[in-house]
């Protein structure tokens, strides 16, 4: 029954994104990049993960291109096709990164698999959502990858880092989402209309 809500909620969320037409679109993905780069969260941060946007997702190309342009943060991309022993790892994702679709058909640096890096490793991580609520949970794709890679921000509440920022348009926001034992929360969200934090840093 859980699952059916999910696969509801995922579908009509996906259904509003993706209804939002090109110039708001455009105008989102600038407004929220505007907003990271203002926030202090980035000056802190040297590692920085990213993702790829599809699907009608507040777009990241914007920010990608700005923090290249930042010398003291390097840049990461989800990989599925990692070490073995984890469930997703991190690429170092550069202007000229040679890149191969993974099972998904997602784009991933095409790097040696000593290069890779551990989500423990990362400082700040945007996250792709479908949904998200104003405690902080968060509605994925249900693949349960980045969940089960931050798994030891549950373990360890005393570890602050990675940052788990959500990157969403605000459309996206629900009133309540049904949280899990194994859901890690978000810290905060970026959305065309500003931060939104859910824990104190």
């Amino acid at each position: 029954m859980k699952q059916t809500c999910h696969h509801t909620l995922r579908k009509s969320l996906r259904l509003k994104r993706q209804q939002l037409n090109l110039q708001q679109q455009q105008q989102h993905e600038i407004s929220a990049c505007q907003h990271l780069l203002n926030s202090p969260y980035l000056k802190e941060a040297r590692k920085v993960a990213v993702f790829l946007s599809q699907d009608g997702e507040l777009g990241t190309d914007t920010v990608i291109e700005a923090l290249w342009q930042q010398p003291q943060i390097e840049l990461f991309l989800p990989a599925l096709e990692t070490q073995p022993d984890w469930h997703m790892g991190f690429s170092p994702y550069r202007s000229d990164s040679k890149m191969q679709n993974n099972r998904f058909n997602i784009p991933e640096p095409d790097v040696p698999l000593e290069e890779h890096q551990s989500g423990e490793e990362m400082d700040l991580v945007l996250m792709p959502l479908v949904g998200f609520d104003l405690k902080g949970h968060r509605l994925g794709m249900g693949g349960g990858f980045y969940d089960r890679t931050f798994a030891f921000k549950l373990k360890n509440p005393q570890v602050k880092t990675p940052l788990l920022i959500g990157w969403a348009h605000a459309c996206q926001q629900v009133e309540t989402l049904p949280n899990e034992s194994w859901d890690v929360p978000l810290d905060g969200i970026f959305t065309e209309n500003g931060f939104i934090p859910f824990t104190e840093q």
